[in-house]
């Protein structure tokens, strides 16, 4: 079996080597998978980088998600064989892309859980969304327009927002000195009940002040390094609630019940084309280092992914 791994923290493509293994004995409760698809995650860089809330052991076999393989970090999935305990296995449907289903492991299931763990979302409610252009925005905006909730979404350039109109925001608005007053027109007089935000600083900052009383902010990531700005006011005036969300504490408390039954859910979307990301390049695994170069850029138009051979 052929896997990435990682020998020490630093740049993916200084620290990553590809090493060929042979297969280890399975446990009682082990299976050995064959991999179809494995997508490259931010949150992967940020661990080879050590700077996520995983600290592994060297050498530690990277990647987090495949199909359908749980985030744990227990495993790597760069890899064209993965020996995974049972208890991390999801069984989806045959008949979905395993492209698309190699990727519901970690955004899909953020955006679900984001969208029904702190308020009670009902038809025509509006939220409210940074970097709407990420998969993860894609993922949201699906998800939202499943449940008959309309979204406001703020991106940094007018490209990206061409992007986010065509997956089917309903308002998009440019990051800038005018974010406030932009977001109150897109409104028109109505009030946001959720805020999901990754970037950190002001902008959630101006999305908060349209929140309607009781509503709600989710934090689910801070690319920018700096904690979310808001008015103390607004917390207080308006009785607001700000919570912070990392996945992997889910999978780790919620009942395999409640997993199973989120993951299929997600798996069945995929199968019937209702749920997707854009993919724009796949790469065979020995080309980690061209993979690593174009996951890194800025302004991609969708997913990177390793994809794998017949074995």
């Amino acid at each position: 079996m052929r896997q990435l791994q990682l020998v020490a923290h630093g740049e993916p493509s200084d620290v990553i080597e590809l090493n060929t293994a042979s297969t280890p004995a399975l446990g009682h409760e082990d299976v050995l998978v064959s991999m179809e698809a494995a997508p490259l995650n931010p949150s992967d860089f940020l661990l080879i980088r050590g700077i996520y809330g995983v600290r592994p052991a060297f050498p530690f076999s990277v990647g987090a998600e495949g199909v359908l393989i749980l985030p744990t970090y227990e495993q790597g999935t760069w890899a064209d064989q993965v020996v995974v305990p049972v208890r991390n296995i999801v069984p989806m449907r045959d008949d979905a892309d395993p492209l698309q289903l190699s990727m519901i492991g970690i955004n899909p299931a953020t955006a679900y859980l984001l969208l029904n763990r702190y308020v009670s979302l009902m038809p025509g409610d509006w939220i409210g969304q940074t970097a709407a252009n990420s998969a993860m925005g894609q993922y949201i905006i699906a998800l939202a327009k499943l449940a008959g909730v309309k979204t406001l979404n703020v991106v940094r350039r007018k490209e990206a927002a061409e992007q986010v109109r065509q997956w089917g925001g309903d308002r998009v608005v440019l990051q800038g000195d005018n974010l406030q007053k932009d977001i109150e027109e897109a409104l028109d007089g109505k009030r946001l009940s959720l805020v999901l935000d990754t970037v950190g600083g002001p902008p959630v900052g101006g999305l908060a002040k349209s929140l309607k009383i009781g509503g709600s902010i989710a934090v689910y990531g801070i690319q920018s390094g700096q904690f979310p700005v808001f008015s103390p006011g607004d917390f207080v005036l308006r009785d607001l609630s700000l919570h912070g969300f990392w996945l992997i504490n889910w999978i780790r408390n919620a009942p395999r019940t409640e997993i199973q039954d989120i993951y299929r859910k997600l798996g069945n979307l995929v199968a019937d084309g209702s749920l997707s990301a854009a993919v724009e390049r796949v790469y065979p695994l020995e080309q980690f280092r061209e993979a690593f170069e174009q996951s890194l850029k800025p302004n991609r138009s969708g997913k990177v992914l390793f994809t794998f051979g017949a074995h």
